[in-house]
């Protein structure tokens, strides 16, 4: 067996291996021995056809089973004689063979060669993980809030914050009805008793803003808002709307007192559940931290090393992006549209990521290796981010 490679782009060689006319004819023998044994043709004993009909009969399937075994019997020592570093077998092409002897182009997808980047002394500053007071507030009053319950507003209210509101409203875009423009945008068209709380996220911003102060039976004129470039609506991406709105009733949210919401806290007091919050937002500010200096040191690594990667991996890289991507989509409502609307963006955001990924996996493996620190492959790459970050320039 004779074997040469020539190096193609994104970590291709093709490997040509030539087999000799022995070698060839040891392995037609051995086919053609095969099929003599199971063949069944009328008129003849299983394992009693003649050599010259099984040629004759089986003329394709003997050809497409010699050059499988051809293939089989040499690739991995062809491989092995190269010493190629496989990671997988693109193609197999030019599977030829006669009386004189036998050969085969095989491309080979194998690990990149490259420089490690720096990772000894990489600048990374540490951050403040300081809990402040105000942050263990907010946190309180959110708790609270999640305790609230809602009464039914009382004449004089005004609507505030948290409040459950029911409202009429139209929108207008210079002189024609929203839904006059697109029949399908009734969210954001009209709505008569709609509800909604007075909360940030629930509806159009500008609405939740101006019925703030508004009183039951009041009507506000002249809302103005815009609608974004991307993702409202056809017709009107980009748009200016003006809105009339009318309150008809609303339940305001009351907050429970200290002593109600200790006991649905299941706390001993404020002192003691203030001391659980601030603990809880400490410890999540460490974690959060460290995730910030293992990003930081991804990034610096992946700066400093641009390299090609298998297609292969790549691929499978990208599979995982796209059904964790999915599955996000899925969860905050975005319909099928907008993939459509959006393939190319999202399968090219998908390669970068996923190339990125499969570059970083190597680079790690790499440094693994210069500084011989074994572990699973799952712990590994974690193993080596605490080795760099222990190594950080102060």
């Amino acid at each position: 067996m004779k074997t040469s490679i020539k190096k193609e782009d994104k970590c291709k060689v093709k490997l040509t291996v030539e087999i000799d006319a022995e070698a060839i004819k040891a392995i037609v023998k051995d086919v053609e021995r095969a099929y003599m044994r199971e063949a069944q043709i009328p008129g003849f004993r299983k394992g009693k056809v003649p050599l010259e009909i099984i040629r004759r009969e089986f003329k394709d399937g003997l050809k497409n089973e010699i050059q499988r075994t051809m293939f089989q019997k040499n690739y991995a020592e062809a491989v092995k004689a190269e010493k190629l570093d496989e990671v997988a077998l693109a193609n197999v092409e030019d599977l030829t063979y006669d009386e004189n002897g036998g050969s085969f182009v095989a491309t080979v997808e194998v690990k990149p060669t490259f420089k490690l980047p720096t990772y000894m002394g990489l600048k990374i500053a540490d951050g403040d993980t300081t809990v402040k007071d105000e942050a263990v507030q907010d946190q309180m009053n959110r708790l609270r809030v999640a305790y609230a319950k809602y009464e039914d507003a009382k004449d004089g209210d005004i609507v505030e914050d948290g409040d459950f509101i029911q409202i009429d409203y139209e929108g207008m875009v210079g002189k024609k009805k929203i839904l006059e423009i697109n029949a399908e945008a009734k969210i954001v068209g009209e709505g008569k008793g709609f509800w909604t709380q007075v909360e940030e996220g629930r509806f159009l911003p500008e609405i939740l803003e101006a019925v703030k102060g508004m009183k039951v039976g009041e009507t506000k004129d002249g809302i103005k808002a815009k609608f974004d470039k991307e993702t409202a609506p056809e017709g009107l991406k980009g748009e200016k709307a003006v809105y009339t709105v009318t309150v008809k009733s609303f339940r305001k949210r009351v907050l429970p007192s200290d002593a109600e919401f200790i006991e649905k806290a299941k706390a001993e007091s404020i002192e003691k559940l203030t001391a659980t919050i601030r603990e809880s937002l400490e410890k999540s500010a460490v974690r959060q931290e460290e995730a910030r200096r293992e990003n930081e040191a991804v990034e610096a690594l992946l700066k400093k090393a641009d390299f090609d990667v298998p297609e292969s991996q790549v691929r499978r890289a990208m599979d995982g992006y796209l059904q964790e991507f999915a599955q996000r989509a899925q969860y905050s409502g975005l319909d099928a549209n907008y993939f459509e609307q959006n393939r190319e963006k999202i399968l090219k955001d998908a390669e970068e990521a996923a190339t990125k990924q499969v570059r970083l996996w190597y680079i790690l493996d790499g440094i693994a290796a210069a500084e011989k620190i074994e572990a699973k492959d799952e712990e590994k790459g974690k193993k080596v981010i605490d080795f760099i970050l222990a190594n950080v320039k102060k």
